[in-house]
């Protein structure tokens, strides 16, 4: 596995309820990691990068009582960055152990459906696995997700596409929060 350690520092904002970015923006509590078998990018806390008002509309959409959005500057660190290619090779090799670990126990590979990236969340989670038994765990994931409709007739550009980011060690990874104006 090829593992980079990226010196970047990136904007984050994770959409919630008005009480838990109180909290955490008080240091009273942390943002919560994410444990579902369907979040695309494996286990860990989710941000858009440097998109404020995709993680207010989220919080919207996931009705939350008083929708509110946590700033967060966030050292990527070792990172299984998505968007750069040395990553397929990790997602290659850790979809073929999740495939023979699964055919060996008589069951089958999760498949995506909808939005539910089940297939995705899988094999990011088995890479994981993989990077901690060799004592080089990621802290962070990143990817652009190509979402929603084209923005005009015949265009390949989407309504919704954005870059989403799971911090995986948030102690680690997280800098400072703030609240976006």
């Amino acid at each position: 596995m090829n593992f980079i350690s990226y010196p970047l520092t990136v904007y984050a904002f994770h959409g919630c309820d008005r009480e838990i970015a109180e909290a955490v923006l008080s240091g009273r509590q942390e943002l919560k990691a994410s444990e579902n078998r369907w979040d695309w990018l494996g286990s860990g806390v989710y941000f858009w990068e440097n998109a404020p008002e995709r993680a207010y509309q989220w919080a919207v959409d996931m009705g939350q009582r008083i929708p509110a959005v946590v700033g967060a500057v966030v050292q990527l660190g070792t990172c299984l960055n998505l968007m750069d290619k040395t990553s397929n090779h990790q997602l290659q090799d850790a979809h073929q152990v999740l495939e023979a670990s699964l055919t060996a126990l008589g069951k089958s590979i999760p498949v995506n459906r909808d939005k539910g990236h089940f297939r995705d969340a899988a094999v990011i989670n088995m890479a994981h696995v993989m990077a901690e038994k060799i004592g080089k765990p990621f802290d962070t994931v990143r990817a652009a997700f190509i979402e929603g409709e084209p923005v005009f007739e015949g265009s390949a550009i989407r309504s919704d596409t954005h870059i989403q980011l799971c911090v995986r060690d948030p102690k680690k990874s997280i800098v400072a929060y703030f609240r976006p104006r």
